[in-house]
């Protein structure tokens, strides 16, 4: 989800709101969002401020997103709650973290694949095929360098 289809979401949500709707009724919708903005899921209390709180807390990620200009599908990795990541200097959490730098610092420690409740996806690149058009491509050939015996 992008920040402005997050951003429509939240506004079709509060005009719902507005309008009188019930919160029960749209709590899966509002879960939905807040996992996607938040990457957490509602609490699970019989407090009747849940929603509105997670509505408060999505409005105040966003204008913190936009702010900073944070595209939300900049990472889709996600460390378990109270991990703070320590890697080349730097100190990454939820907010900061990227795919690129999930990635390689699952490279270099692959028994910390624990410290994410969300592994980043796998990086697939595609093979470059630039042909000279002026020149054709060669076909590899065998090695003319004949294999002897050693003495």
């Amino acid at each position: 989800m992008t920040n402005e289809q997050a951003h429509n979401e939240l506004t079709a949500l509060r005009g719902l709101i507005d309008s009188g709707a019930d919160l029960a009724s749209l709590k899966g919708r509002i879960d939905a969002l807040y996992f996607a903005v938040c990457g957490k899921h509602l609490r699970r209390c019989n407090c009747k401020n849940v929603e509105m709180d997670a509505i408060v807390e999505i409005h105040r990620k966003l204008k913190m997103y936009e702010s900073k200009k944070i595209d939300m599908t900049q990472a889709q990795a996600r460390l378990v709650n109270g991990v703070v990541l320590q890697w080349k200097g730097n100190h990454y959490t939820n907010s900061n973290l990227t795919d690129e730098v999930a990635r390689e610092f699952l490279a270099a420690f692959p028994v910390r694949k624990d410290w994410f409740a969300v592994l980043p996806p796998e990086k697939v690149e595609e093979p470059k095929t630039e042909v000279n058009e002026e020149q054709p491509a060669k076909a590899p050939t065998k090695s003319t360098k004949k294999k002897g015996k050693r003495k």
